[in-house]
């Protein structure tokens, strides 16, 4: 009968190899730093490069959990989008074959050394001090399998043991307990190494290891998609793409399963190797048939997730590199770059009015429209800069001072955008129900701001006359439905009929301050060089 001893040996080594995983995931990151993030923001331009780096990522980490719920939370954040996510999420289990290998090769007697090793770099300290501790739990993940492994071996002949493993007698419940396990303890790290241990010590044999691998693979995707369950459409497509890639991974190879199987044994080696080589070759041949099939993977997905497309990725639109070379060149696309800013203020304004109307988006979108903003006007800045660290006339280098101010100007004017969105969304918090009044009255002021804003999207940066004109009317225009409006409210908050109270008065404020800014642009966009490189 299976002894109690050994049950007691078992579940610290787990949770010792369960702890040691997550801290050096953990670790690793701290010790990286934003370079940790920095390499995947910069590297997934095609999906071949995506995958290396998410099998050079999980490789180090040592958790595909661990990168693929960072990538959810990138692409949810906009830093990359959902179809660059996608090498990162083939290559994210592709990395986790190197714990396999490293426990099938037995380098499990190197654990004592790796932690006394981490102990001591964090001991003496120095500038090398900050990779002590993931030199430790690196350790400590492998000393937890060597205790695993010495507690079973002297069980490996036990008649319970045996039965209990003979109870998983079909392919199907092989899968099942893979994929049971790997959600417990929400790492397939954790069920490789226990399936290669146990067939070290003859527990298990290869064909019984093999499909319990596959329902780890299963079991890995729960945690990215319970992550982005309250996330943008992108990032649920990620987590959504993270599961199709394992889930359809499985079906390809449970019929072949038994051809699988026997190729795995005759390439040789002790029977763990064979597993590790199970896990390498399963994971390897996903990745390559999913990278030729991305485009079609990443419609369906796309057809299975429906949702917003307009999710907001942090690129600019026009200010790719390299910047031209040629002033003229660089200066209409630093134009059209505050163009694609300026359109931002325009969907924080229809944001108050979805709000006004009750079928508003996530208000989180409003802060990350605004951060999107922010990071467009350092962009433009940055691509300024360049142009006129080159040789410059006069005229050139006014054009560009101003076309700085305008991008700045335009970075203002999404931050009140956003405010007036903040405003009527602390109303829906405080449970304060504007009237009909009041809703109409807002309403009926942003229309001559919308309209301007459109107007100077359509002209920028080339603010002719009649276009001059046009915006200057509808400046008039919202003077006098404020002044119309300010004076019924006061109409109405005596009588007791604002429950808004100086919130209204706020808002109208806000909306003449988004005004002021729609008018300065024009004003300082009529004002820029119009010669030189411009012509």
């Amino acid at each position: 009968m299976v002894s109690w001893e050994l049950i007691f040996a078992i579940i610290p080594g787990i949770i010792l190899f369960l702890y040691g995983i997550e801290q050096f995931s953990h670790e690793v990151q701290v010790a990286a730093g934003e370079y940790f993030r920095g390499l995947i923001q910069r590297l997934t331009r095609t999906p071949v490069r995506g995958t290396i780096v998410g099998t050079l990522v999980t490789a180090l980490v040592q958790s595909s959990t661990a990168t693929t719920v960072i990538t959810v939370g990138l692409v949810n954040a906009g830093v990359i989008s959902f179809t660059a996510s996608l090498g990162i999420i083939f290559g994210a289990n592709f990395g986790t074959t190197v714990t396999s290998i490293l426990v099938a090769l037995n380098l499990t007697a190197f654990a004592p050394v790796l932690i006394l090793a981490g102990f001591l770099i964090s001991i003496i300290g120095g500038k090398y001090k900050v990779f002590g501790r993931p030199v430790f739990y690196f350790g400590l993940v492998f000393f937890s399998l060597s205790m695993i492994s010495a507690a079973m071996a002297p069980y490996r002949t036990d008649p319970q043991l045996v039965e209990l493993v003979g109870m998983m007698d079909s392919v199907f419940l092989q899968v099942a307990f893979g994929f049971i396990i790997t959600t417990i303890f929400q790492s397939s790290s954790v069920t490789t190494g226990l399936v290669v241990v146990m067939t070290q010590n003859g527990v298990i044999t290869t064909d019984i290891a093999i499909p319990i691998l596959l329902g780890a693979n299963l079991g890995t995707p729960t945690t990215s998609l319970l992550v982005a369950s309250r996330m943008n459409t992108s990032a649920k497509r990620a987590a959504v793409a993270h599961f199709l890639f394992n889930f359809l991974g499985v079906l390809i190879f449970l019929p072949i399963l038994g051809p699988f199987t026997w190729f795995i044994e005759s390439l040789g080696g002790a029977p763990a190797l064979q597993v590790a080589n199970a896990h390498f070759i399963f994971n390897l041949t996903c990745c390559i048939i999913f990278l030729i099939l991305v485009h079609p993977f990443e419609k369906l997905v796309r057809t299975l997730v429906r949702g917003s497309e307009d999710d907001i990725v942090f690129t600019p639109k026009y200010l790719t590199p390299p910047l031209p070379e040629q002033p003229a060149d660089a200066f209409r696309r630093i134009e059209m770059e505050i163009t694609h800013l300026y359109t931002i203020s325009g969907r924080l304004i229809a944001e108050v009015r979805r709000m006004l109307n009750g079928d508003a988006k996530n208000t989180r979108q409003v802060s990350q429209l605004q951060r999107y903003s922010d990071y467009l006007d350092g962009q433009i800045s940055d691509a300024a800069l360049q142009v006129s660290k080159q040789p410059l006339p006069e005229h050139d280098a006014a054009l560009i001072a101003g076309l700085v101010r305008l991008s700045k100007l335009g970075q203002v004017l999404s931050e009140q955008a956003g405010e007036l969105c903040e405003e009527i969304h602390q109303l829906e918090e405080k449970g304060i129900i504007l009237s009909a009044e009041s809703k109409e009255a807002i309403l009926s002021s942003l229309i001559p701001c919308e309209k301007n804003l459109e107007m100077l999207v359509a002209s920028f940066p080339d603010i002719n006359g009649p276009v001059n004109e046009s915006m200057r009317t509808q400046d008039d225009i919202l003077r006098d439905i404020i002044t119309t409006q300010y004076g019924q409210y006061i109409e109405r908050f005596a009588a007791s009929k604002s429950p808004a109270g100086s919130t209204f008065s706020r808002v109208l404020f806000n909306i003449e301050g988004i005004a002021a800014t729609i008018r300065e642009i024009r004003k300082s966009a009529r004002r820029l060089p119009r010669e030189g490189s411009r012509e």
